[in-house]
């Protein structure tokens, strides 16, 4: 089986390792070595804690080739003010895992990239292209065609239209649904159970039925 190290912890680290357990359960994949985590010591879900997320700790794993890594550290908190914690690890994109829940059902006319978490009943149509580093939560909806970039975020039931561009960092929360066409900027953020009719603007944040802008991420 090829080795996992997932970056992060409680949280969605913890989701990525139940993702994998159950993925392991069907046919066995994956072997969990543990945890990399800067606050947490001991264990997580009876893995262990194997080191800080340092270049130096990575670099002793990146000599085995069968260890593949996962950064579970991508939310509606830890934006882009934070992706220096991933590129300083300097680790090669091909070294991380893509990992897609067996309830999943992902059109074979997708393209899915590095570093990819596709959680429970998630339903994936056809000619979408889902990027790096971008967690897809339980049941939720993308559309054909939609695209979407790196370090965007699909919280849990939210249904994104035909054709819809979320661009790099863009979040999605929990229920919200989109019109088929537009886009959500940059780094920007949707909130639970908003009804997305028109493009977003970069770091806008938005809410409600119309979605409607309420201010900025800061920046």
């Amino acid at each position: 089986m090829k080795k996992l190290i997932i970056i992060g912890g409680f949280g969605n680290g913890t989701v990525v390792q139940s993702t994998v357990e159950d993925i392991n359960e069907v046919i066995p994949q994956w072997e969990i070595l543990g945890f990399l985590n800067d606050r947490e010591i001991g264990s997580i879900n009876g893995y262990p804690i194997i080191g800080k997320i340092t270049k130096e700790v990575v670099d002793q794993y990146l000599k085995d080739e069968d260890v593949y890594f996962f950064y579970s550290l991508i939310s509606v908190k830890l934006n882009f003010n934070f992706l220096h914690k991933l590129t300083d690890l300097e680790i090669p994109l091909e070294r991380f895992a893509t990992i897609i829940h067996p309830t999943a059902v992902v059109s074979k006319y997708s393209k899915i990239g590095y570093g990819v978490c596709i959680q429970p009943f998630v339903s994936i149509g056809p000619n979408t292209t889902i990027g790096n580093f971008i967690h897809i939560f339980a049941q939720s909806l993308i559309g054909h065609g939609a695209s979407l970039d790196d370090y965007s975020y699909v919280a849990n039931n939210a249904c994104i239209g035909a054709d819809v561009h979320l661009k790099e960092g863009a979040y999605l929360g929990t229920n919200a649904t989109t019109l088929e066409f537009v886009s959500l900027g940059k780094w920007s953020i949707t909130g639970i159970g908003a009804v997305v009719l028109k493009d977003v603007e970069d770091y806008a944040k938005v809410v409600g039925n119309p979605a409607r802008k309420i201010g900025e991420v800061s920046r």
